[in-house]
């Protein structure tokens, strides 16, 4: 790799290193596997990933494919920010404010750019965009972009797609292009050009129109799904726009060079309450009458996880609510105007399903207090004892709202048959669960327990016409077991295309459309696991 090495650093303005110590840093993410580069490029300028593409295309064009993945700080937890062939890591230079347009109320900005740093730089304006992480100040924009980032708010913000318009991308081939809406006449000017771009065009409206009941079937899912979001793609007026398709896509049909943002006003008035359920409350019929009322989040933390939390820390933080251990925490957040109308409303609500201990928080000063409250599952998320961690194997596991209690208690039956203690939680504004067994990955037998209980988990999820891969993507931890839930048809056609966008398995092979094998996971699974940094972060915003 050293003459492939020479001769990048000679094209490009930024770096490109092969040095032992500078791989090793890039072989892990947020994920639970592990998987070394070959070189790590630092770009200065969208053509110097242009010029790393196609390099890596001429190869191909040769029969020698060198991979390439796209990198922000490694905070994915499903192993799409870690491959073969080329890193390109985008912080180091890629991360400055372009254009900042007040008027409009968007903004654009490059891949390596942090969530925080951004709102930071238009809080002065009183905006922000609206999709809070836990990891703020590392997560990157182009990150969040990847994996269609969700925030705990998504009952009312959604997810990343939804707050992004328009995109520079460098495919497959080094061409550069931009993306956003376009009309029938733009689309039919697209379709005609002799290049790259133009032949993904041209297969994109080939394929949705020629698989109009497939894409009707992404379209009708009643969860969130990581595939790539054909239905998006067309609009009813004959528009089209490739961003949606985009977004979501871990890398493996583009790489993101600069996005432009649309932005809102900050909000102002931040209520939180804080319910303790006994067993005798049914969280998800208490949940949908909440949710007609259009809060920024509803969340509940289950009764195992509070147990596991006490044990580690030794305290309940939740004590202030109610005395004891209750069966799950229900956590509602409204940030408008109409907050104290709605909590008229949502006292009514709570005393006519029998919730006895709740707390409401208006003042910021108890709103913070609340949220220590929210962010106690931290205790597990960051914890680590002897080689035994807490380790994110399914962060997003979508299900039809109705559902989400009893899927709930089958992941959690699950868990108890392997002997795992575990942290899960869902957000019933978006549908997913999140589970963090404690494991100790050095034991051969625990990751084996792992690949089983994910065998047992995708079991649950196409019971229930759900999903293992929520907005994130399968990434390569989830793909192995995400087909389970998807048609044939729905998974050809997404196979067709990645194809069109990535006819060589340059962009992040391994992830998403291509996966890996069984025994392939098993190599890949680390024999430790750290968040590193990242435990200085509440996990969940």
């Amino acid at each position: 790799m050293s003459k492939i090495t020479d001769y990048l650093n000679e094209h490009i303005t930024g770096d490109v290193v092969a040095t032992d110590n500078v791989r090793k840093q890039f072989a892990t993410d947020g994920s639970i596997l592990s998987l070394t580069p070959n070189l790590v490029a630092y770009p200065r300028i969208a053509d110097d990933v242009r010029k790393v593409a196609r390099f890596a295309w001429r190869l191909a064009e040769r029969g020698q494919v060198l991979p390439i993945t796209p990198r922000g700080n490694g905070t994915d937890v499903t192993g799409a920010a870690i491959g073969r062939g080329v890193a390109i890591s985008f912080p180091a230079h890629m991360s400055q404010i372009m254009e900042f347009d007040l008027k409009y109320r968007m903004i654009r900005v490059q891949p390596g750019l942090e969530l925080d740093a951004l709102n930071q730089a238009v809080a002065t304006q009183g905006l922000t965009l609206p999709i809070s992480s836990g990891y703020s100040r590392v997560s990157t924009i182009g990150g969040m972009i990847a994996t269609n980032a969700p925030g705990r708010q998504f009952a009312k913000y959604g997810s990343m797609r939804d707050w992004v318009d328009k995109l520079e991308v460098v495919l497959a081939n080094g061409e550069i292009i931009q993306t956003g809406r376009l009309t029938r006449r733009e689309l039919s000017e697209k379709k005609g050009l002799q290049t790259l771009e133009g032949d993904i065009y041209r297969s994109v409206d080939s394929l949705i129109e020629d698989n109009s009941e497939v894409v009707q079937e992404i379209a009708d899912r009643r969860v969130l799904d990581g595939g790539y979001a054909l239905d998006q793609v067309r609009g009813k007026d004959g528009s089209f726009d490739l961003t949606p398709l985009l977004v979501g896509s871990q890398g493996t049909l583009g790489i993101v060079t600069q996005a432009i943002l649309r932005l809102i006003d900050t909000p102002m008035d931040d209520t939180l309450v804080v319910a303790a359920l006994g067993d005798d409350v049914n969280a998800t019929d208490l949940a949908n009458l909440i949710l007609e009322l259009e809060p920024a989040m509803v969340e509940v933390v289950d009764g195992d996880t509070l147990s596991l939390v006490h044990e580690i820390t030794g305290y309940q933080p939740w004590s202030s609510i109610t005395k004891g251990l209750p069966a799950s925490l229900m956590f509602i957040e409204f940030d408008d105007k109409h907050s104290s109308r709605k909590l008229r409303k949502i006292a009514k609500i709570m005393e006519q399903a029998g919730v006895v201990d709740a707390n409401i928080a208006i003042e910021p000063d108890d709103v913070d207090k609340m949220m220590a409250v929210y962010n106690c599952v931290s205790a597990i998320t960051n914890y680590s004892d002897g080689g035994t961690t807490a380790i994110p194997l399914v962060t997003e596991l979508s299900i039809p709202v109705n559902d989400l209690a009893d899927v709930m208690r089958e992941v959690r039956g699950a868990l108890d048959s392997n002997h795992l203690q575990a942290g899960m939680w869902c957000n019933f504004g978006s549908g997913l669960i999140s589970v963090y067994p404690l494991v100790n990955l050095a034991n051969l037998g625990q990751r084996q327990v792992i690949v089983r209980l994910m065998d047992k988990l995708s079991k649950i999820a196409g019971s229930y016409e759900g999903s293992l891969a929520g907005c994130a993507g399968t990434g390569r931890l989830l793909s192995l077991w995400a087909k389970d839930q998807e048609s044939k048809a729905v998974a050809d056609l997404h196979h067709q295309v990645k194809k069109a966008f990535d006819p060589y398995g340059i962009l992040n092979p391994g992830v998403r459309d291509d996966g890996i094998t069984r025994k392939e996971v098993l190599s890949a699974l680390r024999k430790s696991y750290s968040l590193g940094r990242l435990t200085q972060y509440n996990l969940r915003g």
